[in-house]
């Protein structure tokens, strides 16, 4: 076994994380036949619906009970413990919201372990399977460049990070968050103009912000580079 990790909850603390709660199908159709059938066929027939719903509602209830088993562990600072506990809940309950959680959670811990590649599968399996909106999706994004960045694709980082200040552009300080997030990583693929762009827009759409001094430095730093 590892050595275990304490990662601080500064570290992984992040509103979608907090999803500990499946929150169940909410979608079953039910299509009434037209054709007459027997009494005992229609009865078969809703009893098969009745154990197909209690099934999937313990399902999901099981889920949101490993993942919050799961999340406490990791709250204890047991990331190992955790790891393996995130990896048998994705294994058991693939498909559920818990399992979705589960895997940026685990995601999240790779990535404080360095083990960045890793941490990009889940990630992008994340996304790959439910897709960017809501909250997890959100994590999932800013771990994906989070790890771009690691790996040192700076463009590729600061493309998430400006579709995320775009998400987010009526939520000041997150769009901000963002915008110099993607500055930095476009500062740090040496890419000059495209500097000059974002903190342009960002003093532009946010001139008041708390932050305004950072982009106003990296734009004058932009500014005086050969190329802009």
């Amino acid at each position: 076994m590892g050595k275990r990790k304490r990662i601080t909850k500064k570290g992984l603390k992040h509103d979608a994380l907090l999803e500990t709660a499946a929150k169940g199908s909410k979608f079953v159709e039910h299509h009434l036949s037209t054709v007459v059938i027997g009494v005992i066929a229609a009865l078969a027939v809703v009893a098969g619906v009745t154990l197909f719903l209690r099934s999937r509602g313990a399902n999901d209830l099981a889920a949101s009970a490993a993942l919050a088993t799961a999340t406490q562990t990791l709250n204890s600072g047991l990331t190992t413990q955790a790891a393996q506990e995130f990896e048998a809940l994705i294994a058991e309950f693939g498909g559920t919201r818990s399992a979705g959680a589960a895997t940026c959670y685990l995601g999240t811990v790779y990535f404080h372990e360095g083990r960045v590649d890793e941490a990009r599968d889940l990630f992008d399996g994340y996304l790959d399977r439910y897709g960017s909106e809501g909250s997890l999706g959100i994590v999932a994004l800013e771990g994906k460049a989070a790890v771009l960045e690691q790996q040192r694709d700076f463009l590729a980082a600061a493309a998430i990070h400006e579709a995320l200040a775009e998400r987010s552009a009526d939520v000041e300080p997150s769009a901000v968050r963002y915008l110099l997030a993607a500055l930095r990583n476009y500062r740090s693929a040496g890419d000059w103009p495209a500097v000059q762009d974002a903190a342009a827009r960002m003093l532009e759409a946010y001139p008041d912000s708390p932050r305004a001094p950072e982009a106003r430095v990296l734009l004058a730093e932009a500014q005086v580079h050969p190329g802009t």
